[in-house]
């Protein structure tokens, strides 16, 4: 590791344990005197901590501030591509975080988050293009997660908004399919709205298999993110 990347994991490490936003980092010399480095490495790090979303720049120096994982986020979201295997990963990542959601989502949502979930469910039916129908779509799945009430993975999905979206535009392309997803969201909604934690495991499991049957299906003639085309009658 270089002296940057040594002196970023403890400084990165103490920010998160020992600080509370709003907090004063030692100015420049007295950690380029700590670490036993020369100050250019210390103002190297600081710009990697500002990168990072855990520090800012003040005239009094750098100041911790509340946690921001978008850039993080958003680093990490530059890496998709739309290869076959990779959509087959975001899909695979959609039921793993999706289903853990529902243990939360049950016990935390309320009637103006179903209200949208359903209001998104009737725009994606009615859609005329596959981008709105897989935005409307998207919006759905945003409500279930949102209904979790879990900050980081609320963020981690409104940054993977482009991905998300270019995945469930495969599934928007046969009018049959979109139908077939309106009505298994409408039974995620009845089961969120029951607060049945299991039925909606299980619609959840079934959904996310038949996006696997359509992600199959399509595998040899994924389209390129681009063109709104409309939906097939």
């Amino acid at each position: 590791m270089s002296a940057v990347e040594d002196v970023r994991a403890v400084l990165r490490g103490e920010i998160v344990a020992q600080y509370q936003p709003g907090d004063f980092l030692p100015n420049e010399r007295e950690l380029a005197e700590r670490f036993g480095v020369a100050r250019n490495t210390i103002r190297e790090t600081m710009i990697h901590l500002e990168a990072f979303g855990l520090i800012e720049k003040t005239k009094r120096g750098a100041r911790v501030r509340e946690v921001d994982f978008d850039p993080v986020f958003q680093i990490f979201a530059q890496h998709f591509d739309a290869s076959p295997d990779r959509l087959e990963d975001v899909l695979n990542f959609r039921r793993m975080t999706e289903t853990g959601a529902a243990h939360f989502a049950v016990r935390h949502v309320d009637d103006a988050v179903l209200a949208r979930m359903v209001e998104a469910n009737d725009r994606m039916a009615s859609a005329v293009t596959v981008a709105q129908a897989a935005a409307h779509d998207y919006d759905f799945h945003l409500g279930l997660v949102e209904a979790a009430r879990n900050d980081t993975l609320l963020r981690m999905y409104r940054v993977m908004a482009v991905t998300l979206r270019f995945y469930l535009e495969i599934g928007k392309s046969q009018h049959l399919d979109t139908q077939t997803a309106h009505a298994q969201h409408a039974r995620i909604i009845a089961a969120l709205a029951g607060r049945d934690h299991a039925g909606l495991c299980n619609a959840l499991h079934d959904h996310f298999d038949h996006s696997g049957l359509v992600l199959a299906a399509n595998r040899q003639t994924i389209p390129q993110p681009a063109a709104d085309t409309r939906l097939a009658d």
